[in-house]
């Protein structure tokens, strides 16, 4: 297939079979984005020509023949919306929300559907990337409080937004002229896993419930050690080294290929990356962990967690100190809430609670802890009759629904707190 900068170049001389051949490798990608934005087939194709029409006129005026897909496509863009505003009265809801992003400076919002569409570019993103296209884009930060958090001038927000925008409406371009799913970009993850990896990580943004009560919670852990851990996990060597750390039925596991799984905790990935060497672990760890399930009012595929993970020898470590530092966590996030300890079991541990809090008369559990068996311990490289290692585990959007009084689940993600 000749480059298309190359057919750029030959069709600014008046070459015909030149932008002839820019049609025939474009028009599929050219074609989708017209369709996302009218919804339909017919007027899509007339969007499609039009943008043709207007392109070759205006081949003159592209600087780089390198960018000619993505200058396509917003000529697309905007001939469609153009379409969409005439017809809106007649033919459109009002309520009718544009499928395909922008991607452009005036754009500061996307919906699910568009985020779904991004879905497979947004993984492309580094995780610092990925956190100032959440705040811009999910939180709907300003530019100027984005350079406030980062200490920087807005210019240079300003500059990295723009790279950011330019990595990912360059990777739905390559997909949209192999007439690719935009969902499909990553051909390694199925549809559905793109599209939980690539929702926003609530605890990200501040002003959100579930950002919020991280921000509680971290008071309470001062000093210990934050660490990132693996979304994405081999199950059957996890399995192997740390089998007993299954808790969940394997009906509730998000399956990204016969041998890898989305992480349905905090704690497996964490038992499979840390090692004791020789100094006591005080670490912490947040972030979206995924099961399935049918979503109602009080369950999600795609949930946060925070885990506080200790181990040090047993005349340092008692687990009745860290149940107290737990109890005072629930207190800083829930004041003066009636609680409720109940012991339970978990296969990883030889002792372990749940706790639940009174919200409205109804008890709602909302975190465990627990002790790791000796195994466990030695599986991280210490000595059982030494040491001790203890887990929690809160759950965030638990948490959040008591403190905030949120009845349904499915609204934190949208929802705004002081």
């Amino acid at each position: 297939m000749t480059r298309l900068d190359d057919l750029v170049l030959r069709a600014r001389t008046g070459d015909l079979e030149a932008f002839g051949r820019l049609v025939q490798q474009t028009q599929s990608m050219a074609y989708a984005v017209a369709k996302g934005v009218l919804r339909d087939p017919a007027l899509a194709e007339d969007a499609a020509q039009e943008a043709y029409l207007r392109a070759f006129r205006r081949l003159g005026d592209l600087e780089d023949p390198g960018s000619f897909a993505g200058w396509l496509r917003r000529i697309v863009i905007t001939i469609a919306l153009n379409m969409r505003r005439a017809r809106r009265v007649t033919f459109l809801p009002l309520d009718d929300m544009l499928d395909v992003p922008v991607l452009d400076e005036h754009e500061t919002t996307w919906t699910e559907l568009q985020r779904r569409h991004l879905a497979g570019a947004l993984l492309t993103l580094t995780a610092g990337e990925r956190v100032l296209c959440d705040r811009r884009y999910h939180g709907r930060w300003t530019t100027a409080r984005l350079a406030r958090e980062a200490g920087v001038d807005e210019s240079v927000i300003r500059k990295r937004l723009q790279r950011i925008r330019d990595k990912l409406r360059k990777e739905i371009e390559v997909a949209e002229q192999r007439g690719i799913r935009p969902e499909e970009i990553r051909s390694d993850f199925p549809a559905k896993i793109l599209e939980l990896l690539a929702r926003p990580k609530l605890t990200d943004l501040p002003e959100n419930p579930v950002g919020k009560i991280l921000e509680l919670l971290r008071s309470v852990y001062v000093g210990f050690e934050e660490v990132e851990l693996p979304e994405i996990i081999d199950f059957p060597d996890a399995m192997k080294d740390v089998g007993e750390a299954l808790y969940v039925g394997q009906d509730k596991l998000h399956r990204v290929d016969e041998r890898r799984i989305l992480r349905y905790d905090l704690t497996l990935p964490l038992l499979l990356t840390t090692r004791y060497e020789g100094r006591p672990l005080r670490l912490w760890s947040a972030g979206k962990t995924y099961r399935l399930g049918e979503l109602d009012a009080t369950h999600l595929e795609a949930f946060h967690q925070a885990e506080i993970f200790c181990l040090d020898e047993r005349s340092r470590l008692d687990p009745w100190q860290v149940t107290a530092q737990a109890l005072h966590a629930v207190d800083v996030m829930l004041p003066s809430r009636a609680v409720k300890i109940v012991p339970t079991k978990y296969p990883m541990c030889s002792q372990a609670w749940e706790l639940e809090v009174d919200d409205d008369g109804h008890w709602a559990e909302v975190m465990a802890w627990g002790v790791f068996t000796d195994r466990i311990v030695s599986h991280l490289g210490a000595d059982p009759r030494v040491h001790t290692a203890i887990g929690v585990g809160y759950g965030l959007e638990r948490f959040a629904m008591v403190r905030y009084g949120i009845d349904d689940i499915r609204k934190i993600d949208v929802a705004r707190v002081a």
